[in-house]
């Protein structure tokens, strides 16, 4: 009986021992599986850096002198000469052309055409030979168009929801197609008191600098009013930026592993947001791979 005992304990040690082993090794096959197929993601970084960020209104509209007077005959007559030509320069008082008046039996010299205002001559809207005829009583066909150039104007129209963001003397940048490269840079000098009714949309007047006489009347450029600007803050991709749950966040990497950060935002330009809190220069951001991802998750970077 005692035998049989001894027998017993034994072959419960060895059937427990070699179940013992059994559940280990299930355990650790498992564990080893488990590591081997945790999910690796992919992501692009880039470390998070300073630089100046500009809030933009986009607009469009015609450049036009920033005086731009029709001149009218004083006399009725023909066109004989054109003293000044298109292109040409002129002071205020200086005489640009000539009238050979319909009645030469009366031998009446020849009658002045004199700039009202200093500018340069754009256009002649009558040839020589052409009558000509005073603006008075009847609206008629001015002699020519003179145009102050230093300083041209462009007046746009915007919308009721940018209004709130426009200021008298705010930046302004222009471009247009005969130079693609360059921007010319004025301000805003004169915001409509009202909102048209039929447009729903304010007037606004916008002047340039233009020295050189390159903007020329009648182009037509793109406009961007700057109305609000920071300088050397932290700012990361907007792509970089994700809305999850309410919480403003984008993710770091540590050891192989994302890290979700909860990040206070300043301003935006479209391409770049201000990063005010949540963040430190030179810590990299995942700018791709970042949609779906998850804190701890881990990821291999192919950075930038």
């Amino acid at each position: 009986m005692k035998g049989k005992s001894v027998l017993l304990i034994l072959v419960l040690l060895v059937v427990g021992l070699v179940g013992y082993r059994i559940i280990r090794y299930n355990v650790k096959r498992r564990n080893i599986k488990d590591f081997a197929e945790e999910k690796v993601t992919f992501v692009k970084t880039i470390p998070a850096g300073r630089g100046d960020i500009e809030e933009i209104i986009y607009l469009n509209g015609d450049i036009r002198g920033l005086r731009e007077v029709d001149v009218y005959t004083r006399v009725s007559g023909k066109l004989i000469k054109k003293i000044k030509e298109e292109g040409e320069n002129v002071s205020k008082g200086e005489v640009v052309a000539l009238i050979d008046r319909d009645e030469p039996a009366l031998g009446f010299t020849k009658a002045e055409v004199k700039a009202p205002i200093k500018g340069t001559v754009i256009r002649y809207y009558v040839d020589i030979g052409d009558s000509v005829i005073p603006q008075e009583p009847m609206p008629q066909e001015p002699v020519l168009n003179i145009a102050y150039m230093d300083k041209v104007k462009i007046v746009v129209n915007v919308g009721e929801k940018d209004i709130a963001k426009l200021r008298k003397g705010e930046k302004v940048r222009a471009s247009v197609d005969a130079y693609p490269e360059e921007s010319f840079l004025g301000q805003v000098v004169k915001v409509a008191p009202a909102v048209d009714p039929r447009s729903r949309k304010l007037k606004v007047e916008l002047e340039i600098e233009n020295k050189d006489h390159r903007l020329k009347p009648g182009m037509f450029a793109d406009v961007e009013i700057i109305y609000n600007e920071h300088s050397n803050v932290l700012v990361v991709p907007r792509i970089a930026v994700l809305e999850k749950e309410g919480r403003t966040i984008l993710f770091t990497v540590e050891d192989d592993r994302a890290r979700l950060r909860e990040v206070k935002t300043g301003i935006n330009d479209g391409e770049k947001i201000e990063i005010v809190e949540g963040l430190t220069e030179g810590e990299r951001v995942v700018i791709e791979g970042n949609y779906g991802l998850t804190d701890g998750a881990k990821v291999e970077v192919g950075g930038i």
